[in-house]
């Protein structure tokens, strides 16, 4: 997965708030919503306590607030994870409220034109 690649770069870089002990694709009980759920990649320090949560989007329309909050509910699974940064890459584009809560989030908005920089 090029999304995958990317944050591996970034971490081979130094370019990440810390250093990755895991990166992958997560799956599983959220206890929060008592349902599946999944994120496209999760990379974790060595304490279990420092998470990035990307989320992947290849659709032909700019990614809605669905997603952006899909991501958030799904990083509720990890109770030991108090600090969070979310990354979001999506072909399209985001939705101007997508763009004004990650502002206020500091979550990190990329384009397929990023990944290649």
């Amino acid at each position: 997965m090029i999304c995958q690649e990317y944050l591996l770069h970034q971490a081979r870089k130094g370019a990440l708030p810390f250093i990755p002990d895991k990166i992958g694709k997560w799956w599983g009980t959220n206890p929060v919503i008592q349902a599946q759920d999944d994120v496209d990649i999760l990379a974790v320090d060595r304490t279990g306590t420092k998470g990035i949560f990307c989320e992947c989007k290849y659709r032909n329309r700019p990614m809605p607030m669905e997603e952006y909050d899909d991501l958030l509910t799904a990083s509720a699974a990890f109770p030991k994870i108090t600090e969070r940064r979310f990354i979001f890459f999506s072909r399209s584009g985001y939705t101007q409220p997508v763009i004004e809560r990650a502002a206020r989030d500091g979550a990190l908005l990329l384009t397929i034109e990023d990944l290649y920089r």
